[in-house]
């Protein structure tokens, strides 16, 4: 199987497509936060071949509260 990791922020003006990350001071948040996991199963030794990872900032929000928008989801991409 093989999956693509999208991170998601909430909270930022439609000016910006991502939120800043406190740790790098970079408008990278939900890119870092898809990473973050990535970084995560490879520890758990997931192949790095079977997944990719993505920062899809305020582009789809939930419309249900910001607690919400903050996310990251796994999309199946090959069985």
């Amino acid at each position: 199987m093989e999956f693509e990791i999208r991170g998601h922020v909430c909270c930022t003006p439609s000016d910006y497509k991502d939120a800043i990350d406190q740790a790098t001071k970079e408008r990278k948040l939900s890119l870092n936060r898809a990473k973050s996991v990535f970084k995560y199963l490879i520890s758990k030794n997931i192949s790095s071949l079977r997944m990719i990872y993505k920062g899809l900032g305020n582009q789809f929000p939930l419309g249900r509260g910001d607690e919400f928008d903050r996310r990251v989801e796994f999309l199946i991409t090959k069985i």
